[in-house]
């Protein structure tokens, strides 16, 4: 069901609101370093949007705003760091939430949300935010009386486009058209026509589709899945062999790794390698293992045969009660190996990240537990696991984890542990106020090293108030308290080559 289309005043909000968000992010993201500029434009959409559904059904319906806001959230993590890696994630996980928003719009309840329109968004929200923007283009000129100036609006609507694609394409080839284009630039020094143009016809076509969408779509149109009846099904003594091999071979696992507390490994007895060292090894493929393992788990729960006995159901039910009970005991063993492995050598943020997917991971299991004792895997379960996922990924997105690393690095070096000091000076701005701070707590073999580094490394500068990053901020005005030597250069000698100050 949708609205009508002749909505003047709606329609007239959901241009206005479109067009000032398109123009705000051409202002300030375009050619800009990463900072408060995207949660500001993050946030203009989303109250944009609001605003077009609000003005068209006088409400906003609760997941909508639930998914805007954790856009916003996440958009302001964005602004908190100076990881390249967290910032493309951050990127990634606000599209998809924005186009989650959008393909969802109309949806009354939380509940009526399935992980599984994470895989349709990618296709499915442009898509739709792209059609909109071209009925809405159609349908405007209508607002106006004049048949000849409703075909000069949708004439202006399709030559303007391309003038700006063709003069982008030939000024590179054309003196005069080259000359002229300059000139433009000149009037508008700020917006480097036109590339800035065309980033800013990107952003309208997006902002004005969503808010067309909010506008004129009441009930939802959310896309449709195979039922379980269209599904393959696997037979009950293939489910009982796949589920007690996997049960034995994990337990099995287990009962050794328990056995490690008492006597140690055979493998590690008489050869100098300490079982700390050993246990480092392997964390990565228990990780893998056990999602391997709980993926089995839902693949049996939707292949299983419709006409299962609930005597049979009883018996794969504690099978997998055994199966998810060895795997969260396997991802405490993982967890553990990595907590022995940063004792024995030290903290990175791929260890840190590694040590995040299980607790992620664990959580997740913990969801599965509740969906096996209720008999069936419901879509419940997979929003479930999609929210500890972004949980878990949000708090990675605020905490300033590059920084504890530095913290507890320098502390394993204080007592003479392995220290690797040109590690921590690859890490991003978020880390160099800690290591300034920690630089006396470092031995002076490896303080030099830092020292040398942090003076040769390229300093962050400030940028416009629309670039602002307090961590990037807190990087410079620690390198510049920070009483540091200057850059050390080399001098060849013959075939030596002498580092000086």
């Amino acid at each position: 069901m949708t609205i009508p289309t002749d909505q003047p005043r709606s329609t007239k909000l959901a241009w206005i609101c479109a067009i000032t968000t398109a123009w705000l992010g051409a202002a300030i993201l375009f050619s800009a370093a990463a900072g408060i500029n995207w949660p500001v434009w993050v946030t203009a959409a989303s109250v944009s949007l609001i605003a077009a559904r609000f003005a068209s059904i006088g409400r906003v319906e609760t997941p909508l705003l639930v998914l805007l806001a954790w856009a916003i959230v996440l958009s302001i993590g964005f602004a908190q760091t100076d990881n390249e890696g967290l910032h493309v994630f951050v990127l990634l996980a606000d599209a998809m939430l924005l186009g989650l928003a959008v393909i969802t719009i109309g949806a009354e309840r939380w509940r009526e949300l399935s992980a599984r329109l994470l895989a349709a968004v990618p296709f499915l929200a442009p898509f739709r935010v792209v059609a909109s923007t071209a009925f809405e283009v159609a349908v405007a000129p209508r607002s106006v009386r004049s048949p000849r100036a409703r075909s000069v609006i949708r004439g202006s609507f399709l030559a303007l486009p391309l003038a700006v694609v063709l003069i982008a394409l030939l000024a590179s080839a054309d003196p005069i058209i080259r000359w002229s284009t300059d000139r433009f630039v000149e009037w508008l020094p700020d917006w480097s026509f036109p590339p800035r143009v065309l980033f800013f016809m990107f952003l309208l076509t997006l902002t004005l589709g969503a808010n067309a969408l909010g506008i004129r779509q009441i009930a939802a149109k959310l896309p449709h899945f195979p039922t379980v009846a269209n599904r393959v099904s696997i037979g009950l003594t293939e489910q009982r062999m796949v589920l007690w091999s996997a049960v034995v071979i994990l337990w099995l696992f287990v009962v050794l790794q328990v056995s490690y507390f008492v006597h140690p490994p055979p493998a590690v007895t008489g050869t100098g390698v300490t079982f700390a060292e050993f246990a480092r090894r392997g964390f990565g493929e228990l990780s893998f293992a056990v999602t391997l393992v709980g993926a089995i788990i839902i693949l049996l729960h939707y292949t299983r045969p419709a006409d299962t006995t609930e005597r049979d159901r009883m018996i794969l039910r504690r099978l997998e009660f055994a199966l998810i009970i060895a795997l969260e005991l396997i991802l405490i063993s993982a967890f553990r190996r990595v907590v022995l492995y940063e004792q024995v050598y030290d903290f990175t943020e791929a260890r840190v990240l590694a040590q995040a997917y299980m607790i992620g991971m664990a959580l997740a299991l913990a969801a599965l537990t509740w969906e096996v004792a209720r008999g069936a895997i419901s879509i419940d379960f997979g929003r479930r696991v999609a929210e500890i996922a972004l949980g878990v990924f949000t708090i990675l997105v605020f905490w300033n984890y590059e920084s504890w690393i530095v913290n507890k690095n320098v502390d394993r070096a204080a007592v003479g542990a392995k220290f690797d000091a040109l590690y921590l000076t690859r890490l991003s701005a978020d880390a160099t106020p800690a290591l300034i701070r920690r630089l006396p707590d470092i031995p002076a073999p490896q303080r030099i090293i830092i020292g040398d580094k942090l003076a040769c490394k390229r300093r962050p500068v400030a940028g416009r108030w629309f670039e602002y990053n307090p961590r990037v901020d807190g990087a410079i005005e620690a390198l510049n308290q920070w009483q540091g030597h200057p850059c050390p250069t080399t001098v060849k000698s013959s075939d030596v080559t002498v580092p000086t100050h």
